[in-house]
Parts: C-alpha cells; sequence; structure tokens
C-alpha cells in the first residue's frame, strides 16, 4: 500500500472518530437523530413547547404550529440537565434555554 494511500485512511479514521467524539450525549448515550419532545423559552421570544433534535454541537427545533426550524449552538455537547439546557441561535442573537421532557426514554 502507498505512503498516499495510508495517509489517506488514517486521515478518514481521524474524522470518523472525531464524528463519533462529537455527537451529544446524555447519561453516557448518543441522543442524536431522534425528535424529543421539549420547551423552548428565551427572554426576545417566550416560551414554546416544540420538538428538539440534536446533531453533535448543534440543536434543532420546531416550536409547536409553526412552519420555523431553529438551529442552535450547544454550549456543552454532553447534557447534564435535560430541564436547563442552553444554546445560542447565531442567526438571531438569541440565547434559549431548553428542556427535554422524554429524553430518558
Amino acid at each position: 500500500m502507498s505512503r498516499a494511500v495510508r495517509s489517506f485512511l488514517a486521515v478518514c479514521a481521524l474524522v470518523a472518530c472525531a464524528a463519533i467524539a462529537r455527537a451529544a450525549t446524555f447519561e453516557g448515550r448518543n441522543i442524536d437523530g431522534r425528535w424529543y419532545e421539549g420547551r423552548a423559552v428565551s427572554t426576545t421570544y417566550g416560551a414554546y413547547r416544540c420538538q428538539i433534535q440534536f446533531h453533535g454541537d448543534r440543536v434543532f427545533f420546531r416550536p409547536e404550529g409553526s412552519s420555523v426550524q431553529v438551529v442552535a449552538d450547544l454550549d456543552e455537547e454532553v447534557i447534564s440537565d435535560p430541564h436547563d439546557i442552553l444554546a445560542r441561535d447565531p442567526k438571531r442573537g438569541v440565547n434559549w434555554t431548553l428542556e427535554v421532557f422524554n429524553i430518558r426514554h
């Protein structure tokens, strides 16, 4: 196997490990990709029941009855308290506090 191929495979392995390591987790398990029920609160927009989905260091949420989907950056990828998850929406310049109701299932 040539040196270039070995280098390419090593880089691919590192990228794959980085992607796995960046998953949002709760109680040691990956919570990425599933929609959860919850609530999003901001001092700018108020409180909304919503659906919440995690993807690494990002969180997506859709307020009930709205076609808007907010994309925010998580403060921490390791969720220690599902009732106090901090995220920042860079597009709107808004800080959100998320509460996930059914994350333990």
